[in-house]
């Protein structure tokens, strides 16, 4: 992700080996802890919410208010997920202000979204894996999943590095 980034922003990467793995470690371990509580919250949030409810006693209103914050707690983790490997992937010198949410980020979201809701009706209707594969399925599902994640992140990259260097183009003065 960081190379691609790094092709996508034109430059070469300039970081020790050592500050690049750190990077790297760090980017994985906040990211997969974003990205699986976002899957968490997809998969079993419903139904967690609904044991919790009932276990705890909390008012039904709670538990509706979590049901209706869901999808919006989902996208800004995905979006903060975004805006952390834009911001500390590339090899970028002179970085912009921080931004929470950007152009590409917002449409890597909504890709992602999109493809997975697709992604969720095909394998509704037409999910034949399991009889074809076996319990190796369900693995070739999440890997085609993460896949297309990645790829949405990717896109969104590159649509930031288009649009700064679009910036940078029309900042400089004509000669």
């Amino acid at each position: 992700m960081i190379s691609s980034l790094n092709l996508a922003h034109h430059v070469r990467e300039t970081r020790s080996r050592l500050k690049l793995r750190a990077i790297t470690i760090g980017l994985s371990l906040l990211i997969s802890i974003l990205v699986f509580s976002a899957l968490f919250m997809v998969l079993i949030g419903n139904r967690f919410v609904n044991w919790l409810g009932g276990a705890l006693g909390l008012h039904p209103i709670i538990v509706f208010a979590w049901k209706a914050l869901q999808w919006p707690v989902i996208i800004i983790v995905v979006l903060i997920s975004c805006a952390l490997i834009y911001r500390f992937g590339p090899n970028l010198k002179q970085r912009r202000r921080w931004h929470w949410v950007s152009p590409g980020g917002a449409f890597g979201v909504f890709l992602w979204l999109s493809v997975s809701y697709g992604f969720r009706m095909y394998l509704h209707f037409f999910n034949h894996f399991s009889a074809t594969y076996g319990s190796l399925g369900a693995v070739m599902i999440l890997m085609l999943w993460l896949y297309v994640f990645g790829l949405s992140y990717l896109i969104g990259g590159e649509i930031n590095a288009v649009i700064e260097r679009t910036g940078e183009c029309s900042a400089k003065p004509p000669r």
